[in-house]
């Protein structure tokens, strides 16, 4: 059995993120086994490989909670590129699965891939044949045949969305998703695509088989029928009201932020149909509606939505927008975990848990920025980088 003992200044440890100076944490067979509170409580371990790095951070390998594997918005014409052919694609997903993992991303939700291209590579990242973050998949993503959703295939009616929900499930995934409005909104009245029965099948088919629902949605009349109809996570919520954020706490959801398409001009400006003038105005209301939602204190987990190697950079947006960066770091680690379901394997440094830990310059609890040093990459025990 291989051992690795890794020595850090400070180890963000436990699903409070509790600080511990100068320990140790030890891995065997790529979980971790003992985490020891001071480096001089270590003995016997003279058979295990040593890794001391000094006066850096040891923090949980984070978790992107809004990736899609074949959609790379870092390139030219990114959403065009959705109607490539799966070869295509499917080089795509290995490529930004690899520069994902070396950013510090050790698992991934993925919403939605065409050819099922995510549940294939969950299969071969398991298998040890690509390398890349741990996968937590939805496959098919359904939007409605005249509404938005690049990546989602389109549907018509209530037996269409259960048809392709049962295929889903059948080819595995973990979770089912859905598109229910655009994403930056270009008029006063914020369109949504999916109908009450449309929803009500898809998370019907979801509950059979005790899987969770997720859907992308900005907000307005259709964020209301997710959570009517049962909807378990809503990703984005960029025109999130305060009423709205109210009723998701009350009925205890989940949100996933994914800021980039507010903060980040080249983004914001990419995508809105308006001019310079009006994408800021957007960006003036979505940041005001995020704020809102993080000061409302909902469950929340961090995505980049295919801004791949890029989660860094959507932790310090959060933590811009006024969440603590304690909340932050939860949102890419230990609370991501909870939200993927994958909080008995990983997403936190304890002792029992898959060995997926990520070396930092820097304390991310006092510096968030800290996020985007990462010096080395644990994966299952393994040194990635």
């Amino acid at each position: 059995m291989e051992r690795l003992l890794i020595k850090a200044g400070t180890i963000i440890k436990g699903q409070d993120l509790t600080e511990v100076k100068n320990g140790a944490v030890l891995v065997e067979d790529g979980k971790i086994s003992k985490i020891y509170e001071q480096v001089t409580d270590v003995e016997g371990l003279e058979d295990a490989v040593t890794m001391d790095v000094g006066d850096k951070t040891l923090i949980p390998g984070m978790i992107d909670c809004h990736n899609h594997l074949a959609l790379d918005a870092r390139i030219p014409n990114h959403l065009v590129k959705m109607s490539d052919c799966e070869a295509e694609q499917t080089l795509r997903a290995v490529k930004t699965m690899h520069d994902d993992l070396h950013a510090g991303v050790t698992t991934a939700r993925c919403l939605g891939d065409k050819y099922y291209i995510d549940v294939t590579c969950r299969q071969a990242q398991r298998e040890g044949r690509l390398e890349g973050p741990r996968l937590v998949v939805s496959g098919i993503g359904m939007r409605s045949l005249h509404g938005h959703g690049y990546v989602g295939m389109p549907h018509c009616g209530a037996e269409d969305f259960r048809k392709t929900s049962r295929e889903n499930i059948a080819r595995g995934v973990d979770f089912l998703k859905v598109f229910m409005t655009k994403v930056i909104n270009a008029t006063p009245f914020i369109y949504h695509f999916i109908t009450p029965e449309e929803l009500r099948a898809v998370v019907e088919e979801a509950k059979s088989v005790n899987i969770t629902t997720a859907c992308h949605c900005s907000g307005g009349q259709g964020l209301d029928d997710c959570l009517t109809a049962g909807i378990d996570c809503l990703e984005h919520v960029y025109y999130i009201t305060k009423e709205q954020v109210e009723r998701v706490k009350k009925m205890d959801r989940w949100v996933v932020y994914t800021p980039s398409y507010a903060l980040n001009d080249d983004l914001l400006f990419k995508f809105s149909p308006h001019d310079k003038e009006g994408s800021l105005r957007e960006k003036e209301i979505i940041c005001g509606c995020l704020s809102e939602a993080i000061a409302g204190g909902l469950k929340f987990g961090i995505g980049t939505d295919g801004l791949h190697g890029s989660l860094a950079r959507e932790a310090q947006y959060i933590a811009q927008l006024g969440a603590s960066n304690r909340n932050v770091l939860a949102g890419v680690t230990t609370q991501a975990a909870k939200l993927c379901g994958v909080d008995q394997i990983t997403g936190a440094v304890k002792e029992g848990l898959a060995a997926d830990l990520v070396i930092v310059d820097g304390n991310p609890l006092e510096d968030i920025k800290a996020l985007s040093r990462v010096e080395h990459v644990i994966q299952g025990g393994n040194v990635i980088r």
